[in-house]
């Protein structure tokens, strides 16, 4: 063996042989206390997973910068929104954002709100900003459960912490569920706790204005078990409450 595969093995080892211990919080700022290596950061916690559907469609229609470009002007529009709502926002993929509300059922509220000010601002608040990238989707998967940080890096920057939890895979099945015009999906445990207000909205058909479900109840397989998911192209203007 040599040195180098000798220093390596070493530290492998170490990690293998530590007890791994994480601290339970709903406070981001925690994971300072934490280090990288054999330990994480633990919470109750709603999901949402953002993605570009089509990002190969990008890069071949506009090149390699301007998807580069897309991703941080998505970056920044998500960022803007969920902060608002205290959301830790993670470059989990290359086509993919992961904003994490920490909480029980009181996050579900801000969580579905910010999805659809986000679909709101996409596709029309700056719109005029997105259109020099040809044909650019995207869609939303939301989830609710238990996640775990761990850090890649030493440091303490947020967006070095690597996610996982069951609840992050679901959510990333269910997006890829949701197809345009439907640009948000939801787990039937975060719909059935919704108030009327994100279930019910106010439309006018025929000239008369009647109140009308905005989701439509779907089924689909994960892990090889039927369940419902919830989507809607619903959306929420910026400023409102």
């Amino acid at each position: 063996m040599t040195e180098w595969e000798k220093a390596l093995s070493d530290k492998l080892s170490k990690y293998s042989e530590e007890e791994f211990y994480y601290i339970d919080t709903k406070d981001i700022t925690k994971a300072d206390e934490i280090d990288y290596g054999s330990s994480g950061i633990y919470m109750e916690s709603t999901i949402i997973y953002l993605e570009i559907k089509n990002l190969q469609y990008i890069l071949k229609e506009n090149g390699r910068r301007k998807a580069a470009q897309a991703y941080t002007m998505l970056h920044t529009v998500v960022t803007a929104i969920a902060k608002n709502n205290g959301a830790i926002v993670n470059c989990f993929a290359p086509n993919a954002i992961l904003v994490i509300y920490p909480g029980k059922e009181e996050s579900f509220k801000g969580a579905v709100e910010d999805a659809m000010k986000i679909a709101q601002a996409l596709s029309e608040t700056f719109k005029h900003q997105f259109s020099n990238i040809a044909g650019l989707e995207f869609s939303m998967g939301l989830d609710h459960g238990h996640i775990m940080g761990t850090k890649n890096l030493s440091d303490n920057n947020f967006d070095h912490i690597s996610w996982f939890g069951s609840c992050i895979y679901k959510a990333m099945r269910i997006c890829k569920e949701c197809a345009r015009p439907f640009y948000i999906g939801i787990s039937g445990s975060i719909y059935h706790s919704l108030d009327e207000s994100l279930r019910i909205a106010e439309r006018r058909i025929l000239g008369i204005k009647k109140k009308v479900e905005i989701w439509t109840k779907v089924s689909y397989q994960y892990e090889n078990v039927k369940k419902h998911l919830y989507q809607t192209n619903h959306k929420i203007s910026l400023d409102e409450e």
